[in-house]
């Protein structure tokens, strides 16, 4: 099968950083044509690092091109609603990155909107396609553990030292929730894959640093039909400390699992059964990949997604569900 001829709209830092090292290795896949960014100076960057890749700095000189069959979106979240509308419209394929969208409002557009055009549309939700996550949801399906009753997520880590934080759309918060939606998004989709769809049943936010905006820390309680009930805890503004992970309490044992060493990519699975622990570590378990491959399946192949924008609309609707109990 040819490679998907792709436009990039947006040379920021998740475009330079995840979308350009994945797909530089995915050539036989993906042919980038033509690269695009408002600033001048991030898209001649960018196309710099791309091998020379032509660059524009209007986004409908991408969506114009005959030459361009799918357009990868890295924008400010603000900005995903307007411009998935003119792709699509334009007849492309669309990869968005996640959230969805700044809202539910828009959010709920933009599913409206993907089901009346047939072009393929996908969420860049890497977490749904972690390969520890789904070896969780393995163990989970297969009664490992028997009946899940409790669950705790968490994540700590001081997020303000990234060079994602320090981006003017982040700090000013020009979406619900900030850096707590940007970041939690990923845990609301890892906690619905596990468990399916869930309610929030409390919560609280604060702001640890000013420098995150309004608030960079969230805590809430869920639960599920099925009687498991949880707790996610993000605190992004915590000092001289990381701890990421997921703990599930079941009727026969316990699974747990997370990061380990300063690889994102390195996951460890821990069954505890029977007096016993099992381990499996997990290497080189982005996600991104195997999004990016979906996403070329599904246009050259058809078929369904995992990610799709309802999907995306049900992650962003549970963490600001939270954020939206937290912060009334």
């Amino acid at each position: 099968m040819e490679p998907v001829k792709l436009g990039i709209i947006g040379c920021g830092l998740a475009a330079a950083n995840l979308h350009w090292p994945t797909l530089r290795n995915m050539q036989d896949r993906f042919s980038l044509v033509v690269v695009c960014d408002s600033e001048e100076k991030k898209a001649k960057s960018f196309s710099k690092a791309t091998g020379g890749v032509p660059y524009v700095l209007d986004s409908q000189e991408v969506l114009s091109r005959s030459d361009v069959e799918a357009a990868d979106i890295v924008l400010p979240v603000d900005l995903h609603y307007s411009v998935a509308k003119q792709a699509l419209e334009a007849g492309k394929h669309v990869f968005l990155e996640k959230p969805l969208a700044m809202d539910l409002k828009q959010a709920e557009l933009l599913v409206n909107l993907a089901n009346r055009y047939p072009q393929v549309k996908i969420v860049g939700e890497n977490f749904r396609y972690r390969r520890a996550l789904w070896r969780l949801k393995e163990h989970l399906e297969y009664g490992m553990i028997g009946q899940p009753y409790a669950a705790f997520c968490h994540l700590m880590a001081a997020f303000y030292l990234a060079d994602y934080a320090k981006t003017s759309w982040r700090q000013q918060q020009r979406f619900s929730g900030g850096v707590v939606t940007d970041v939690g998004i990923h845990y609301a989709a890892q906690l619905r894959l596990l468990f399916g769809e869930l309610t929030v049943d409390s919560a609280f936010a604060q702001s640890a640093n000013p420098d995150l905006g309004r608030i960079d820390s969230l805590s809430f309680s869920f639960s599920s039909a099925q009687g498991l009930k949880g707790v996610m805890n993000l605190f992004l503004g915590v000092r001289d400390y990381f701890s990421e992970g997921i703990l599930i309490l079941g009727a026969d044992g316990s699974l747990s699992g997370g990061q380990f060493g300063s690889d994102f990519g390195n996951f460890r699975i821990a069954l505890h059964k029977n007096g016993q622990v099992r381990e499996e570590i997990i290497e080189n378990d982005t996600g991104l990949e195997e999004e990016f491959s979906d996403f070329y399946q599904a246009v050259r192949s058809g078929g369904s997604i995992k990610s799709s924008f309802s999907e995306a609309f049900s992650d962003l609707k549970l963490i600001l569900n939270a954020v939206g109990l937290a912060t009334s």
